[in-house]
């Protein structure tokens, strides 16, 4: 990754490199990784991780990485559950007097924070919130609601948190956390992605030919994607189109099986399944298409990065309003009016089928969306604005909330 002016003031400016620890792997694939990544790339620090998946052993990264990362011993996992164990590695960690930034949800990460801010009160130490969990039933749905329960108990005490959108800071006040205490840090694209998707020869202002209307959906293939509702929404739509969808996952076959199924009773659709794509292979995907769908149903989904990709692009997106998340609030247009729910998905869908100036229209605007709020010399700021603090031995406090 090259680096920009911006980046190389922020990392002459400050006077000791803040350590990272989160659950998986960095890069990776997942929005948590990507966004321990970017401030690695910034920071500088190491980045600790429980490398739940045993990615470490492979290191096939989607995006080169020029960090020190380290591995810390832990538990055999238990579904999800994945914990610290006592090694040299995880004494070092909390002997340091360095700063570190968690990154959460993780039971081990918040375990290490809690260690490291009571063996050093002085220290600082901070944690990023991604996302909240869906309510659920059972033994799952009561583990992940006492999880929540003590996250937020422990990131209350703490001296800052971030989060990604107003959203999510809304509701982490609303559960007992200070307002001054909660940053806002949007989630980013990485400088050559950026830099490639603004300068990439794209027609925002000219209305599409006689051709079906291209969809795009870019995500893993899992339980709550739902891509199954983007299917069914589609094939109600009256007149030509395609969706083209890129990543894999577990319940690819599935989805294909039921796309084979939908298609061949209704004749207006054509489904092609791409896999993982390289950042150029992707980046062509986005040029083609006229609308990028995130449909995801759960909370989980917090943000919902691949909706930066699609807008630096001039794509619009569209995202589900969902309880505890921001993603609907990521890719709201002024001139799309929809409710965001499942619901009224295959509406606007026709509604955008029907209208390619609109849907053209509606690029431009997401484009200027993406320039005003979520473009890189904005993160920049805003993270250097939380970073100030942290080099005046000062408590960190809120970003100015934008959008």
């Amino acid at each position: 990754m090259t680096s920009v002016p911006g980046e190389q003031w922020l990392l002459e400016q400050r006077p000791q490199t803040i350590q990272q620890l989160l659950r998986e792997w960095p890069p990776g694939y997942g929005g948590v990784e990507r966004v321990a990544h970017e401030l690695a790339m910034v920071w500088g620090g190491a980045v600790w991780s429980l490398d739940a998946q045993n990615r470490s052993l492979s290191e096939h990264d989607a995006i080169p990485a020029h960090y020190p990362r380290r591995r810390l011993a832990r538990t055999p996992a238990l579904g999800r559950l994945v914990l610290p164990l006592p090694s040299p590695e995880l004494w070092s960690l909390l002997r340091s007097h360095q700063p570190l930034h968690g990154h959460l949800p993780s039971i081990g990460v918040l375990l290490v924070l809690l260690l490291a801010r009571l063996g050093r009160p002085r220290r600082r130490v901070t944690a990023h919130w991604h996302f909240f969990f869906e309510p659920a039933s059972g033994l799952k749905g009561r583990f992940f609601g006492f999880y929540e329960w003590l996250a937020l108990r422990v990131v209350s005490w703490l001296p800052g948190v971030i989060t990604t959108s107003p959203l999510l800071k809304a509701e982490l006040v609303r559960c007992g956390c200070r307002p001054e205490r909660v940053a806002v840090l949007s989630c980013c694209l990485s400088h050559d992605q950026e830099a490639a998707a603004l300068v990439a020869k794209r027609s925002l202002s000219q209305p599409r030919a006689n051709r079906p209307m291209r969809v795009l959906f870019i995500g893993r293939l899992g339980s709550y994607k739902r891509l199954d509702w983007l299917l069914h929404s589609l094939v109600s739509v009256k007149g030509p189109w395609s969706l083209d969808v890129v990543g894999d996952g577990p319940r690819r076959a599935e989805f294909e099986a039921l796309s084979r199924e939908l298609t061949s009773s209704h004749q207006n659709g054509v489904v092609r399944f791409h896999g993982r794509l390289s950042e150029a292979e992707k980046l062509t995907q986005l040029l083609q298409a006229d609308l990028l769908v995130l449909p995801s149903e759960s909370s989980n989904e917090a943000f919902g990065i691949v909706q930066l990709e699609a807008m630096a692009a001039g794509l619009p997106a569209l995202a589900f309003q969902r309880w505890r998340s921001g993603m609907g609030w990521v890719c709201q247009l002024a001139d799309l009016d929809w409710s965001q729910t499942p619901e009224d998905l295959p509406r606007v869908l026709q509604k955008l089928a029907d209208d390619p100036s609109l849907l053209c229209h509606l690029g431009v605007q997401a484009r200027l969306r993406y320039e005003q709020l979520f473009c890189r010399s904005i993160w920049l700021d805003q993270l250097n604005h939380w970073s100030k603090p942290l080099n005046r031995s000062q408590t960190p406090v809120g970003f100015r909330a934008r959008g």
